[in-house]
């Protein structure tokens, strides 16, 4: 019974008592037990906010001394106290209350008057407003019950609100990649084929030359808004692809059981991120096709950081043009579609001693107010050999 209500319904039974009991028929005012039995009604009430099983045992002190029973104010406080009771104590802690308080006050008042009917009035009525609490108890546990329902409905229809906004980022993602992104490519591709076939210094070459740079810019803006729209999709973030990660993708392949030797020539400088991401991807590509297809003792991966361009190559010792088919497929075109897309130049085959070598060529800008005549250049001291 919180306090707001303890409070005003102890005064009010109080009061009730009081003006029930404290009568006095020569016209002397309120009798002292009048007023003891009001305050005592008071302070129960008071008590029963903290300790519910208390107030409906204490209000069977009236009862029994030899004393004829309650008045109705005293009958309406005691079903209050139960009522409270079966409202907060558990169901089987109210029935235990109401019986016990029922048969005492009952048996008290019958033996008192003699009359076996209050032995079965009170236990009935008492009974009913413990009932009575113990439902209104129901139905609060079952709009509690109600209410985290609904709160868990709710937070399912969010999680699959955003599971959908995530799914629907994922298919924008991959059609801007798979297809945006490719024909953009393509184009840029074009127009640079083109541009090599008009002589320099013409204005369609020059037109043609700001096309190539336009759609290479394209090209990066678009995988930066697919990196956007898949940033909440994943759980953690990985950097990105770089020539500085050729260890981590030389360590898969080695844990697939074929030896790597990663060489690294030349002092590394300023790369583009796209450059360097489709770098990682073509000595990605082709340490996978040495591992599906070539059945290689062992695979020699080199970067050389050469003045005014990267050059890289992939060279394993497995099986020969005869049993193998590296010319053809998705894998190959996308390599040369990555090198062809910064003005570089790819070149696969057969190497004439055994194995296959896949070679890239890319220029790369030299770096502001250093011409690229005094880049510098590898030396045999600067490589570096990682296997």
């Amino acid at each position: 019974m919180p306090w707001g209500f303890a409070v005003p319904a102890g005064l009010v039974c109080a009061l009730a008592v009081l003006a029930e009991t404290g009568g006095d028929p020569e016209g002397v005012g309120f009798v002292p037990a009048a007023w003891g039995l009001a305050v005592f009604v008071l302070a129960v009430f008071l008590l029963a906010a903290k300790v519910p099983v208390a107030g409906p045992l204490l209000m069977l002190a009236p009862f029994l001394p030899v004393g004829v029973g309650a008045g109705g104010a005293q009958l309406i406080a005691f079903m209050l106290l139960l009522g409270h009771t079966g409202y907060r104590c558990p169901p089987r802690t109210a029935l235990v209350v109401a019986a016990v308080t029922g048969l005492v006050a009952g048996g008290t008042v019958a033996v008192a008057l003699g009359s076996p009917w209050e032995a079965g009035f009170y236990p009935v009525i008492l009974g009913v407003a413990a009932a009575m609490g113990m439902l209104l108890r129901r139905e609060r546990e079952r709009a509690e019950q109600l209410r985290v329902m609904t709160a868990e409905l709710a937070a399912q229809r969010d999680a699959r609100a955003e599971a959908a906004v995530a799914q629907e980022r994922m298919r924008i993602s991959r059609e801007l990649h798979d297809a945006v992104a490719h024909t953009v490519s393509v184009m840029t591709l074009q127009a640079g084929v083109v541009r090599r076939r008009l002589p320099d210094g013409s204005a369609e070459h020059t037109a043609l030359e700001s096309v190539e740079q336009l759609g290479r810019r394209s090209v990066d803006e678009l995988r930066r808004v697919v990196g956007l729209l898949r940033e909440d999709d994943t759980s953690t973030t990985d950097p990105a692809p770089s020539l500085d990660r050729l260890d981590e993708l030389a360590a898969g392949v080695r844990a697939a059981g074929t030896p790597v030797v990663v060489e690294v020539r030349g002092e590394p400088a300023g790369l583009p991120d796209g450059l360097e991401r489709s770098a990682y991807r073509i000595v990605q590509e082709a340490l996978s096709n040495t591992v599906r297809h070539a059945g290689a003792a062992s695979v020699v991966v080199t970067v050389e950081h050469a003045p005014g361009e990267l050059r890289l190559a992939v060279v394993d010792d497995g099986a020969g043009p005869a049993t193998r088919s590296r010319g053809t497929g998705y894998g190959l075109l996308g390599m040369r579609e990555r090198t062809e897309l910064f003005g570089g130049e790819l070149v696969t085959g057969p190497e004439p001693d055994g194995g296959f070598a896949v070679r890239a060529r890319f220029p790369v800008p030299a770096a502001p107010g250093l011409p690229v005549a005094d880049a510098p250049s590898p030396t045999p001291s600067s490589a570096q050999v990682r296997s």
